[in-house]
């Protein structure tokens, strides 16, 4: 950082030199200007692209968000909200790393176990095996075993249903979409933003269209939906990924009442 006066000067990099820094080729940024997604703060009298120190921050952002699965127009949406907190931001991200990072270690772990053993003794271990594979399916199984704690067999059998139905690549449309839904929300309830604020209203009514499409296919099955209420109304899903909590519906039930 500079100093002019006794007043400190934010630092300003050149293209290239943001790229050296953060590991993000120059074409990458170009694109990103391009699209809007990350503008430089300014220009250098010979017309080259100069970040701030705030653009910093942006292209962190963008980069956790990619890492995590976010499309780059989504990115976008979730960074140029008005009500957009980086803190609360911050604070979930690192919350979905560090799980991810305790799985990938528990799979780390199993398949240094398997290969070791068959290094020691030439042969392949099939218990070993098993675990491992079990360790890397842990992850996508974890909703599941989640469910089964707390829906009865006859209605698992209904939610296998449900899902035939709808098919797999609706089903992967569906998921996507509520991570980014549940981050906006934390961030506006992090931020303390007024129920009765426009920004509120026009996010609850995308969760309502989001809620209306996770829900469009359990419209022959009543009973299932009942279930799927109750137990979020009692926070049977608390801490789980991609699970609203009950502090994320009373928000949004005190945002419709505010209407």
């Amino acid at each position: 950082m500079l100093w002019f006066g006794g007043w400190p000067m934010a630092r300003e990099y050149r293209v290239g030199e943001l790229a050296g820094q953060t590991g993000v080729t120059v074409r990458t940024l170009h694109h990103y200007d391009q699209i809007g997604l990350l503008r430089p703060t300014g220009r250098t009298e010979g017309g080259h692209r100069s970040y701030a120190e705030g653009d910093l921050l942006r292209l962190q952002q963008i980069l956790t968000l990619r890492a995590l699965g976010f499309p780059l127009r989504r990115i976008g949406e979730i960074l140029d909200r008005p009500d957009f907190d980086l803190v609360a931001s911050l604070r979930i991200q690192r919350g979905v790393v560090r799980d991810r990072i305790a799985h990938l270690q528990t799979v780390e772990a199993a398949l240094a176990a398997l290969v070791e053993a068959h290094l020691a003794t030439g042969r392949w271990d099939w218990d070993l095996v098993f675990a491992a594979s079990v360790a890397v399916a842990a992850g996508t199984n974890q909703q599941g075993a989640v469910m089964d704690a707390h829906y009865t067999p006859e209605q698992m059998d209904r939610f296998a249903a449900v899902a035939e139905r709808v098919g797999s690549e609706e089903i992967a449309a569906v998921e996507a979409a509520w991570p980014p839904m549940l981050a906006e929300v934390h961030a506006a309830r992090a931020a303390g933003l007024d129920p009765a604020d426009p920004a509120a209203l026009d996010l609850a009514d995308r969760w309502a269209a989001v809620l209306e499409r996770t829900l469009a296919g359990f419209r022959a099955e009543p009973g299932l939906v009942e279930a799927i209420g109750e137990n979020y109304r009692r926070d049977a899903f608390a801490g789980g990924d991609g699970a609203p909590s009950s502090d994320d519906l009373a928000f949004i039930e005190a945002v419709n009442a505010a209407r």
